[in-house]
């Protein structure tokens, strides 16, 4: 069963968010897409995490661009894992899985991010399969600038004309949205314009039903047997 989704932050109800064991679960569950996060350690490493700090998800504390990668690798997770680098998760899941690399950039916080995740996903020859998305405007422009090829969205709560005329400003194909703010004529709009819309995060199987319905719109979830369970009676219609 292929599901036709995005696995937020890979399988997170069942393994540490933004591990390997949670990405691989997600490919194993048959997901075709999956959003994961980037920050760059204090040697400018692209380390997968959510958070500006590691307090949260491993033993140690403090903010991950005070570690080096490999001091960053040393704090203990759930479930013997590590916080992986952006390099290690793309060698895991080439061929496996489309991903969506969203830069944690906020305000400059981290100069070179935009240039060192582009060179990891170069060097790893995957500009086919990964999108860049940020709710940092600046940070997408500037991967435009320094690449033509590698696919870009916005991530956003709200839905605007101006957001839909800057993706094309920036040849974006991708935009995502919190759900609550995702209409039929947004979804038009995207269709038109050729623009793949993203709805996140669903959770509640009430909410994916309605989702269902709109094929067009990618449902990104943290729930991921809950979505197959909700899918699963649509497919056999």
């Amino acid at each position: 069963m292929t599901i036709q989704a995005v696995a937020h932050r890979g399988y997170p109800k069942k393994y540490p968010e933004n591990t390997l064991s949670s990405f691989l679960a997600a490919v194993e569950l048959g997901f075709t897409h999956l959003e994961l996060d980037v920050h760059l350690s204090k040697d400018g490493i692209p380390v997968v995490i959510h958070d500006h700090t590691i307090d949260r998800m491993t033993n140690g504390s403090g903010r991950v661009v005070e570690y080096t990668a490999e001091e960053l690798r040393s704090f203990q997770m759930e479930h013997d894992e590590h916080i992986p680098t952006l390099e290690e998760v793309l060698h895991a899941l080439q061929g496996k899985i489309q991903l969506n690399i969203e830069l944690k950039q906020m305000g400059g916080c981290y100069p070179e991010l935009e240039e060192r995740v582009l060179d990891v996903i170069t060097g790893a020859g995957m500009l086919d399969e990964v999108v860049i998305t940020s709710f940092d405007f600046d940070a997408l422009e500037k991967v435009r600038r320094l690449s033509e090829d590698v696919r870009i969205g916005l991530i956003t709560f709200s839905c605007s004309k101006a957001i839909l005329n800057w993706s094309q400003e920036v040849k974006a194909a991708f935009l995502s949205m919190h759900y609550g703010f995702v209409t039929n004529h947004y979804i038009q709009q995207c269709e038109q314009q050729g623009i793949q819309l993203m709805a996140w995060t669903i959770n509640e199987a009430s909410i994916m039903k309605t989702f269902i319905d709109y094929p067009s719109v990618w449902v990104c979830t943290d729930e991921l047997e809950r979505f197959m369970d909700v899918l699963e009676p649509s497919i056999s219609l």
